[in-house]
């Protein structure tokens, strides 16, 4: 069983392979970096993706499909790295290696692990994503260990860090059969239900009703059309898990948010039945809508205002647009006024 490896994330050709004793010397013994901030270890970290393919294209991955490994992204989490493996232990997980990443109580962050999760053979991708998805939710996982192309950071030292690590000396995890796979299909089966159920019954937000004069345009559409829903709830501290995403809010642990394409104009919206969420107002919202809520306090107005700036050209003409309108009311005003008098 082969992992992809690369020198450092940059890397798009030649890459090397290598396997589970490979990876586990590696995080026992990680290089030491010095007085090298962490941003700067990273830059110099290899990576390793969780297949045998050639590359780390998704199209090539994808085309592949064998994944030879288990991964988890945990971020900022409330467990500590017993409480991981603990976890492991209760889904029959016996080989595994959780390490803390660089960035592991630096700054203001907070606990922070890699898991890999030796697998017995490699798996077809209609298994692995899934289980990924199934795993991020128990784990309250990031969401970038769902995609095909993530390269994972391998370990590193650096002077005043709090490097930890665990290894799990059981046996490689049989995939097919397992109750892990089971559960990961009823989990994907459940979600799909779900959100095709809120799909059908939830009407979107009536829009804000945005004023344009002359040739103005549209700050909302700017917006609906430029951001996408995964940046901008990657960015908001959601955390997708599989086809639902967990608010930062939630205590729950069971992702409730959901991008919905509406039944008539075809477009994605996005609804939460979280109650902690801010964004459950019990209607579709779409990216306006969501900015509104979560940056300029539910004001459409402010939000228009600040996010006009982040269209310079856009607000510069509408401007120009208003300055027009406003000069041509005033000189219809004028000949209204000369005409009655």
């Amino acid at each position: 069983m082969k992992f992809l490896y690369a020198k450092s994330v940059k890397v798009t050709a030649k890459f090397s392979y290598i396997d589970w004793g490979d990876l586990v010397k590696y995080v026992i013994s990680p290089p030491n970096m010095g007085a090298l901030s962490p941003d700067d270890i990273k830059k110099k970290s290899p990576i390793i993706v969780g297949t045998d393919a050639p590359n780390k294209k998704q199209a090539t991955i994808t085309a592949h499909n064998n994944l030879t490994l288990l991964r988890l992204d945990i971020d900022d989490s409330e467990f500590d790295i017993d409480g991981v493996k603990a976890i492991l232990a209760q889904l029959g997980i016996t080989s595994y290696i959780i390490h803390t990443t660089v960035k592991h109580q630096y700054g203001n962050h907070g606990n922070r692990y890699r898991v890999y999760i030796q697998i017995a053979a490699g798996i077809p991708l209609r298994w692995w994503a899934p289980i990924q998805a199934y795993l991020g939710n128990i784990f309250r996982a990031d969401d970038c260990s769902t995609r095909l192309y993530q390269g994972m950071y391998l370990p590193a030292r650096y002077s005043g860090d709090c490097y930890e690590y665990v290894v799990g000396e059981g046996t490689p995890l049989p995939i097919e059969g397992s109750k892990l796979l089971s559960d990961a299909l009823l989990f994907e089966q459940e979600q799909k239900e779900e959100k095709l159920a809120f799909n059908t019954s939830i009407a979107p937000k009536p829009a804000y009703v945005e004023t344009l004069v002359g040739s103005q345009v549209s700050i909302i559409d700017l917006v609906n059309n430029s951001y996408s829903w995964d940046y901008l709830l990657t960015q908001h501290g959601y955390k997708r898990q599989g086809n639902a995403y967990l608010p930062p809010e939630s205590s729950s642990g069971k992702a409730g948010a959901y991008i919905l394409t509406s039944m008539t104009d075809g477009r994605e919206r996005l609804y939460s039945h979280h109650s902690s969420d801010p964004c459950a107002i019990g209607h579709c919202i779409d990216q306006f809508d969501f900015l509104t809520i979560r940056d300029f306090g539910g004001d459409p107005k402010l939000a228009l205002r600040e996010l006009a700036k982040k269209f310079p050209d856009v607000n510069k003409h509408n401007k120009n647009e208003w300055a027009i309108s406003q000069h041509n009311e005033r000189v219809r005003t004028s000949r209204k006024q000369g005409e009655l008098s």
